[in-house]
């Protein structure tokens, strides 16, 4: 027999359900009534209560703070709320807490109250024989599953890959349905936007529904996990359902099978952008892998999708890519296309930097806004690479001129630095170029003095480390240069070549262990920056028209 309490400051709606749960003798019920909250505090500190019948809205206390007052004291208690009021939206947050079997309104019909209550008593029974404890801890488990997954995934992505051994163990640990000794197929997706009032909780609800939307089309074609990662994005990994009914598969076979997942699964993901468009409201896009790939290569291929998915909603039109020769140019003609294109934004971005660094902002302005409209720059992938070489090259020139603080404390400094915090390319470029015209309103025409504290500095670095690393690219790193830049400038300030500077001190240094020490030959060269004797021998020959040795014969002085 269990034991019932009656919640209600209505006197009329507790006796009623007094009378009808008494007639319902099958039930055995051994039945307790309170007028308001504190009768009902004052019976659940007396005896143990198993079900309560607890209207939602009372004076002094909700139902739902008697809620919490109830699992408090009796864990396993189970409630029923009963209202007037069809407030679904007040009730959930009782709901999700636990404990409660059923929300039911007073207007309802005797059969559905009485319902509510067989369905408690039913919960009370698996508690009674052990099986719920079974259940939460299955279900328990079931929610870690997710999270084990895509932290197997995602180690595996990151880092480099594990014996066959210890992945087979985390897939068997994470539930992981896919087969390592074949390859895996990729599928990234992104929603595109949320609704207004959508809380955290409704977003990931959302997701999780977007992900069974997914399963129920995909099953019948592939075996496949997926999971959620960034908040709003997927990835699902599959494999034909083929390779999991027969084991013998040739090179042919496998092919085919291949092809067929490929051709099925685009028509799936159509049918699933349309349902999840029907019935959750959202919009979803998604990209589909060219290939399968060896599990190996599960970061690289991963990030490239993820790249071509890119960021931002496309004005609320969901996007259907599968990856292709010519998104990924991989031909010879696109890597010939890309190479050369590339080469010229290099040369772009050297001249842009020397206008920002002469102050001329008009010439920067006309290069900027030609750069950022190049055709090519539709494609996200080199959106990216421009919006982050624009940065680092505004960034640079902020902290050699002692801007950086002030330009970060009126700017955002994660808009400056993240492509991904800005909505479109054109909102990131105009953004940057807000960030390049504070800088070119700040220039002072006293760049001379400073490129000669520059041509010092890079001096002094040279003359402490000449038997170091003094390529041009080290030394355009130190001073936050492109090397191209610190080339000319260095000629336009000295009229002389960097690389002649340092071959002379190099040069000097030698003379000065050649007439003063006893230092072999061979350690001399290595001390002044030359890897081998016969290379430091022809430099030196060629500065002094002798040889090493018979400089030192003629001027050696050892030091007192």
């Amino acid at each position: 027999m269990y034991r019932i309490l009656i919640v209600d400051d209505e006197p009329l709606i507790v006796n009623s359900m007094n009378l009808m749960l008494s007639e319902a003798a099958q039930l055995e019920l051994e039945i307790y009534r309170a007028y308001n909250v504190y009768e009902a505090l004052d019976c659940l500190k007396r005896i143990r209560i198993d079900i309560v019948i607890s209207d939602i809205r009372m004076p002094g206390m909700s139902g739902i703070e008697l809620h919490k007052q109830i699992i408090e004291s009796w864990p396993r208690c189970k409630v029923i709320f009963l209202t007037g009021y069809n407030d679904f939206d007040y009730a959930r947050h009782a709901i999700r807490a636990g404990g409660v079997i059923d929300y039911v309104l007073k207007n309802e019909d005797d059969h559905v109250i009485l319902a509510a209550v067989e369905k408690a008593i039913a919960e009370l029974d698996k508690i009674d024989d052990g099986a719920d404890y079974i259940l939460n801890a299955r279900k328990k488990l079931k929610l870690a599953i997710p999270a084990l997954q895509k932290n197997a995934l995602f180690d595996l992505m990151r880092n480099s890959p594990p014996s066959p051994e210890e992945m087979k163990k985390r897939f068997e640990e994470s539930e992981i349905p896919l087969l390592l000794d074949k390859g895996v197929y990729l599928v990234t997706g992104r929603v595109d936007g949320w609704m207004e009032d959508a809380s955290e909780l409704d977003r990931m609800l959302l997701l999780y529904a977007c992900q069974n939307i997914a399963e129920e089309y995909l099953a019948a074609t592939v075996v496949n996990v997926s999971v959620v990662f960034e908040s709003n994005r997927l990835v699902w990994l599959m494999q034909p359902k083929e390779f999991f009914v027969e084991n013998n598969w040739n090179e042919d076979q496998e092919q085919q099978a291949w092809e067929h997942l490929k051709m099925r699964v685009y028509s799936i993901l159509e049918a699933v952008q349309q349902t999840c468009k029907q019935l959750l409201r959202i919009s979803i896009s998604l990209v589909m892998g060219r290939e399968p790939f060896e599990w190996n290569n599960l970061g690289a291929h991963f990030y490239y999708l993820k790249t071509l998915l890119g960021q931002g909603s496309n004005n609320g039109q969901e996007l259907l890519i599968q990856d292709s020769e010519q998104l990924g140019l991989n031909t010879e003609q696109g890597k010939r296309h890309y190479l050369s294109e590339s080469q010229n934004s290099k040369k772009q971005l050297e001249l842009l930097e020397q206008y920002l660094a002469n102050g001329q902002k008009e010439k920067f302005n006309i290069l900027f806004n030609e750069i950022m409209n190049l055709k090519d720059l539709a494609d996200y992938k080199f959106q990216l690479e421009m919006f982050y070489s624009l940065s680092l090259s505004l960034i640079s020139y902020a902290i050699r001129v002692g801007l950086f603080d002030e330009l970060f404390n009126k700017m955002d400094l994660g808009r400056t630095t993240q492509y991904d915090a800005h909505e479109s390319w054109s909102d990131a470029a105009a953004y940057l170029a807000k960030v390049a015209d504070y800088l070119l309103g700040q220039f002072e025409p006293a760049i001379e003095e400073q490129s000669q504290r520059l041509i010092t500095s890079i001096h002094q670095y040279i003359q402490s480390h000449l038997g170091g690393d003094l390529s041009l690219t080290k030394l355009s790193t130190l001073v936050h240069h492109s090397p191209t830049y610190l080339s000319r400038l260095y000629k336009r300030m000295t009229g002389s070549m960097l690389s002649d500077y340092i071959t002379e001190e190099r040069m000097k240094k030698a003379q000065q262990q050649l007439a003063h020490s006893t230092m072999k030959i061979q350690d001399i060269a290595v001390q002044v920056g030359y890897e081998a004797a016969p290379q430091f021998n022809r430099s030196f020959r060629k500065m002094f028209r002798m040889t090493p040795q018979e400089y030192r014969d003629l001027f050696f002085t050892p030091n007192e």
